[in-house]
């Protein structure tokens, strides 16, 4: 693997980290909250400029269901992000507070920002997932695993499940399903009792999402090989 890859997935893997932890506001505070923002705007901007020729690209080619999921998943992506940018912006209490709005719209603003960052997390899982097998690829060269094992298969797919059905769960939980659809919620994760699964129980709701985008684009390769022979 080359030197630029490896940037690229640490970019990747950093703004991801930095995702979780902005969700962590309680726990973090506000400045550490608007540090990890800037930061992620930062390697947000930097990825795009390593990815610059995929925009060339867009116009390009053949598509098929997994290209067509994966290219409205990066521009959705980039769409909410950037969203998410200039409500931050607006509701900056230190960095940016001479840009700080007042009065009733900033309450809106403030639900904007967390509808933005519940479907950039989302989002940002289904691109991981579309990019899955390259992620798998790279482990396994990594550590070093040059055949397929069965009974490694199954496991994993066993691990796959317990971790969807703990991510449903945790949807509840931190109730997702209000947050992306801008309603007011009384929600508030009590981090003093259990920080620790405040992170797993996103991570697993990630894994809902990075798991369908992977399996689902898996089947449908498969289909379209069944169906043209």
């Amino acid at each position: 693997m080359d030197r630029k890859m490896n940037f690229r997935l640490s970019i990747d893997l950093a703004m991801t980290v930095l995702m979780l932890v902005a969700m962590a506001y309680q726990m973090t505070g506000n400045l550490v909250h608007e540090l990890i923002g800037v930061t992620m705007f930062v390697l947000l901007f930097v990825h795009n400029l390593l990815n610059r020729r995929w925009y060339g690209s867009i116009f390009k080619g053949r598509y098929t269901v997994c290209r067509a999921l994966s290219t409205a998943t990066n521009l959705l992506l980039l769409v909410v992000m950037l969203l998410l940018m200039m409500t931050g912006l607006l509701i900056s209490r230190d960095l940016f507070a001479f840009l700080r709005i007042k009065g009733g719209f900033s309450f809106t603003v403030r639900r904007l920002h967390t509808f933005a960052a519940n479907w950039g997390l989302i989002l940002m899982s289904v691109h991981l997932g579309t990019h899955w097998a390259m992620i798998m690829g790279i482990i396994r060269r990594m550590t070093g695993i040059a055949t397929q094992s069965r009974t490694r298969i199954i496991i994993i797919r066993m691990l796959v499940a317990l971790v969807v059905l703990y991510g449903v769960k945790s949807s509840f939980d931190l109730d997702i399903g209000s947050k992306l659809t801008m309603q007011f919620t009384f929600s508030y994760w009590d981090f003093e009792k259990a920080a620790p699964a405040f992170f797993i129980a996103y991570l697993s709701v990630m894994g809902i999402y990075i798991a369908t985008a992977y399996y689902g684009c898996k089947l449908l390769k498969k289909w379209g090989k069944v169906t043209n022979e």
